[in-house]
């Protein structure tokens, strides 16, 4: 009776070892399956905010700025933002078809 007690308990310990493995398992899969997402987002989300930020600079070529100077007058002051706004365009541009490249390079089935 010993012996097929002690073969019940070492199955039973076994089958709960093995469960234990496979949660952990499952458990590294979601964190590597959140960290993917979470860094292919940001790899979109940078260079597409940076063209949309390049855009509006380049457009707009420069800032006012208003200081109050008392009794109602003001100083105008202008700066000129389109040297920026070409260089966040083309860093934008070049992000996001460098975010386009890695997809299709490492989505297509080899």
């Amino acid at each position: 009776m010993d012996a097929t007690q002690d073969a019940a308990q070492e199955r039973a310990a076994d089958a709960r070892f093995d469960d234990v493995m496979v949660e952990e398992a499952e458990l590294r899969e979601k964190q590597r399956m959140l960290a993917r997402r979470f860094s292919w987002s940001v790899a979109w989300i940078v260079p597409l905010v940076t063209l949309i930020v390049g855009i509006w600079l380049t457009s707009a070529g420069t800032i006012e700025g208003l200081n109050d100077l008392g009794d109602g007058t003001f100083e105008a002051t202008y700066r000129v933002v389109w040297p920026a706004g070409l260089v966040l365009l083309g860093v934008g541009a070049l992000g996001v078809v460098a975010a386009a490249i890695t997809t299709a390079v490492v989505t297509t089935d080899r």
